[in-house]
């Protein structure tokens, strides 16, 4: 009689280099598994695929076209309250120009009209980001982010406050409904 209990190999240790390589391959999956879902959601909440600006100087990502018209240094801004706004020593301020348009077709009057605004970003040419908006300069006027969804033609000027040593390269619009994708804007000699 062979088997488990009559003197024989049990279960257990007759296939124990199995069940060791049973684990490791669990383990391995889970590891892949988490890393994978990890990488997605990283991937899909940054801006990570640019599209660039062809040669008339549009970039599209969907339906919307976006173009740099201009940047230009401001040496102030008028706060609203009859006082200026400066940077403070150290510091440039940029004035970027955008134009945004759309061949969308706008939805019915009834239709709640729900957009987002789009996140303007300077990219100097060492790589550093920095973000347009009133939080960047106590007592900036706060201005209308441009919206990138949906039927539009407009142009926004945004603001953004960068160090004397930054030397704009590409101006950034990111929709967060839309990422990864992202317009990437080249900032050019004729631009800036």
């Amino acid at each position: 009689m062979s088997g488990v209990g009559a003197g024989g190999v049990g279960w257990r240790r007759a296939n124990r280099w199995w069940l060791v390589v049973l684990v490791v391959a669990l383990a391995a999956l889970g590891a892949l598994t988490w890393r994978s879902d990890a990488v997605q959601g990283w991937w899909a909440s940054e801006p990570h695929r640019g599209h660039t600006a062809d040669d008339e100087g549009w970039a599209q990502v969907g339906d919307v076209r976006a173009r740099l018209a201009g940047t230009e240094v401001v040496d102030w801004l008028d706060d609203g309250y009859d006082g200026r706004v400066e940077a403070p020593d150290g510091y440039t301020l940029w004035a970027v120009d955008l134009s945004v348009r759309s061949d969308a077709t706008p939805g019915p009057a009834s239709a709640e009209e729900a957009y987002s605004a789009c996140e303007v970003v300077l990219v100097d040419t060492s790589g550093r980001q920095f973000t347009a908006g009133a939080s960047s300069l106590p007592g900036m006027p706060v201005t209308d982010s441009p919206v990138c969804t949906g039927a539009v033609s407009s142009r926004a000027t945004q603001y953004v406050l960068t160090p004397d040593d930054a030397e704009p390269a590409e101006v950034r619009l990111v929709e967060p409904e839309l990422l990864p994708d992202y317009w990437s804007l080249p900032v050019t000699a004729g631009s800036g």
